[in-house]
């Protein structure tokens, strides 16, 4: 069965078609063939996304803990939330935190009943999504309550930076990562809610993904770099969406 058979408008819904089919200038054959291209590429971008989240969680999780002096297993989410913390986080971010929290309690604990279990800092981390992460590389809330949220000079500098070794500018300036950190998550989202990749550079994703990789540790860089296979779904969109002769 070819994509075109598939009753993808009814599938999909008539609004998220529409894109493609707009992009195929009305060729409900070519609209149907980038739908799937789109999924492929999707598809493809996973396996390095998946390795480059969970390796900046981990590494910004790490100098959290490390700045507290606590264990990865007991956490620094019980102090951010105290009432006199060491480490501040703007509202938003405490309230992702007690979320994670609550949902941790909704899994292990009877509601009404004294917790009988305690959330470890895995538990914690692993909740917590890829925003949340992102935004302590952030500007956090500068000058407001005595610059206590000012992330680049609370967060950053005394430590942060530390989460990305071989990130050049270093402590002096968290900007060009940060940019490359909400490109990441704009990709990383859209994928996962299933939304259209296909207007998106895949050789500028391709080398942001290489590089936020290389900030944390330049072997995974080279890893993905040698196994990714973005590029490669990519150069199919001629011959497959397009249907142009491969001569």
């Amino acid at each position: 069965m070819d994509a075109h058979e598939l009753p993808l408008e009814d599938l999909i819904s008539s609004a998220r078609y529409q894109r493609y089919r707009a992009a195929a200038r009305g060729d409900t054959a070519r609209a149907a063939r980038l739908y799937m291209w789109n999924c492929d590429l999707s598809a493809a971008y996973w396996p390095s996304i998946a390795l480059v989240e969970v390796a900046i969680r981990n590494a910004i999780d790490m100098q959290l803990c490390s700045h507290l002096g606590v264990t990865r297993d007991d956490g620094w989410h019980t102090d951010v939330l105290a009432d006199h913390p060491r480490i501040h986080l703007a509202p938003k971010e405490c309230e992702k935190v007690k979320k994670s929290i609550e949902a941790f309690d909704r899994r292990n604990n009877p509601p009404g009943q004294p917790r009988s279990v305690e959330p470890t800092g895995g538990d914690i981390v692993a909740d917590l999504s890829l925003g949340f992460w992102v935004s302590l590389v952030g500007e956090g809330i500068p000058r407001q309550q005595a610059n206590i949220y000012d992330y680049f000079q609370k967060l950053w500098r005394p430590f942060l930076y530390k989460a990305f070794p071989h990130y050049e500018p270093g402590l002096t300036s968290a900007g060009p990562l940060r940019n490359r950190l909400r490109t990441f998550e704009l990709l990383r989202n859209r994928i996962a809610h299933h939304e259209h990749v296909f207007t998106l550079n895949p050789n500028h994703n391709v080398d942001n993904i290489i590089a936020l990789a290389g900030c944390i540790n330049p072997d995974l860089a080279d890893y993905i770099q040698s196994t990714q296979q973005v590029t490669a779904v990519a150069s199919r969109y001629g011959r497959y969406v397009l249907q142009q002769s491969s001569e």
